[in-house]
């Protein structure tokens, strides 16, 4: 049905591009058995990829290798020439459409973000810029809240009888969604670094390296908890709010301010020092707390909008792979052309 060239060159004519392409590559010629747009449907149907997903091996899809000697094994039926040309007018159709719709949900997407990336700017830093010259109207954050790096992981430190094993949270865990706690790891702390380093209510969690700036706000208590190395925690010294706090260094995140603050020849990390240096906007304590509320709710209808135009595209793509899969297995009956 399909041949496999060893050669990795395009020069069979049945492709618009010239070229090479990499070893982890099969390159597949359909014979006069299949015609090349079949052929596409046909390995794109969950029927295909279920037999190519036994016949190879692997950790994860992502790491997934199928030899084409393997891959030859793989028994499937093919109608006639005329009736695949008619499964494939009828895809091109109804799959254009779908991919249609997904693109306007995409678009969707992307202007909602930017919609909430202005709005969060708009509101919280109402023009200041901390790096520009007019930073001198803001003080440090380090004056207004305390800032704390977590515990260096130390796998071959044995533990003394007075340490306890504590979960805690580091870089992976912190998501703008909030904490993702499905994945939590454990070291030992003794007695004085469980209470230097614990987790309370309104404490800010920031990535110190990684998604660097990304944070979150503890709204839950948190006792027997702590904080690895790749993450700062700021708590308040002075009465201002790190929910305020937390949108402006989301607004200084989305702008690019942290990348610049990182910026270097290695990793990014957004070391105590820099976050305890960075200037912050001199809004007062009346209004900080009124800001974040606004936000809080303006950002979560921003984000339900999202989170369906995100599930409207998940059930897309599961229709297209289903319609692709119940028409080259002949599931469905498809009109002639």
């Amino acid at each position: 049905m399909i041949n496999s060239r060893s050669d990795r060159k395009g020069s069979s004519g049945l492709s618009d591009r010239d070229g090479s392409v990499s070893v982890v590559y099969t390159v597949l010629e359909p014979r006069d058995s299949i015609t090349p747009r079949f052929a596409h449907y046909l390995i794109r149907s969950t029927a295909f990829q279920e037999e190519f997903y036994r016949w190879g091996s692997g950790i994860v899809a992502d790491l997934w290798s199928t030899r084409y000697s393997a891959m030859r094994s793989i028994s499937i039926a093919l109608p006639p020439i005329e009736v695949q040309v008619a499964i494939a007018d009828y895809l091109d159709h109804e799959i254009a459409q779908i991919d249609t719709l997904i693109a306007k949900q995409e678009q969707l997407i992307a202007t909602l973000r930017e919609r909430r990336k202005a709005l969060i700017s708009r509101s919280v830093l109402r023009g200041f810029n901390p790096l520009g010259s007019g930073s001198s109207g803001g003080p440090a954050l380090g004056t207004m809240f305390n800032v704390t790096l977590g515990k260096m992981l130390d796998a071959k430190r044995q533990p003394e009888p007075t340490h306890r094993e504590l979960p805690y949270i580091r870089a992976a865990n912190i998501q703008d969604r909030g904490l993702d706690l499905r994945d939590v790891n454990r070291m030992w702390f003794s007695p004085a670094e469980a209470s230097r380093l614990d987790l309370r209510v309104d404490d800010l969690l920031v990535v110190e390296g990684g998604a660097v700036g990304t944070a979150i706000l503890v709204s839950d208590g948190m006792p027997g908890w702590s904080f690895q190395k790749t993450v700062n925690r700021v708590r308040s010294s002075s009465g201002w709010s790190t929910a305020w706090l937390r949108y402006v260094l989301r607004a200084y995140r989305d702008d690019g301010i942290i990348d610049l603050i990182c910026d270097g020849s290695t990793i990014a990390h957004l070391t105590a020092e820099k976050l305890r240096a960075l200037r912050i906007p001199a809004t007062p304590l009346t209004e900080q707390a009124a800001v974040a509320d606004l936000l809080d709710d303006q950002t979560a209808r921003i984000d339900t909008l999202i989170a369906k135009a995100e599930r409207f595209i998940e059930l897309s793509k599961e229709r297209r792979a289903a319609l692709i899969t119940a028409a080259v297995t002949g599931q469905i009956e498809v009109p002639a052309g």
